[in-house]
């Protein structure tokens, strides 16, 4: 069994006991099992799948930060984590359409990649909100 624990500036999003954990990294996806080698990695946007004692799973939305593994413990320090539950299909779409928005009003190269960034972020952030529609 792995501790997890998944945490914001703001609050705690998740913190138990699981079996597995897969993480986006800048290099890719980790996966993650019970006596897994101590590592330390940055998180990129995506999904963290964690798979509960019972197999159930969950997934969360998390945009950037740090992972940090070490003895059966994975501690992720994110930047932006959110429940997939939380995430609103109408929202996500919405602020999809904002970003898309302000990208094409950019005038700014510098803030036209930091739009990009956001597109990419609400992007996925809306690829999750459908998988939280279905799982319903």
């Amino acid at each position: 069994m792995l501790e997890l624990s998944i945490i914001t500036a703001e609050k705690t999003i998740f913190k138990g006991m699981v079996t597995s954990v897969t993480v986006p990294t800048v290099t890719g996806e980790i996966g993650i099992l019970t006596g897994h080698r101590p590592l330390i990695g940055k998180l990129d946007v995506g999904g963290i799948r964690l798979v509960n004692e019972d197999k159930s799973e969950e997934i969360v939305f998390v945009a950037g930060g740090f992972v940090q593994i070490d003895d059966n413990k994975v501690a992720i320090l994110a930047d932006t984590a959110e429940n997939l539950e939380a995430i609103g299909l109408e929202q996500a779409v919405e602020a999809r359409k904002k970003a898309e928005q302000m990208l094409l009003e950019s005038t700014d190269e510098i803030n036209a990649e930091k739009l990009k960034a956001e597109l990419r972020m609400m992007l996925i952030r809306e690829k999750l909100a459908q998988i939280s529609k279905y799982k319903k």
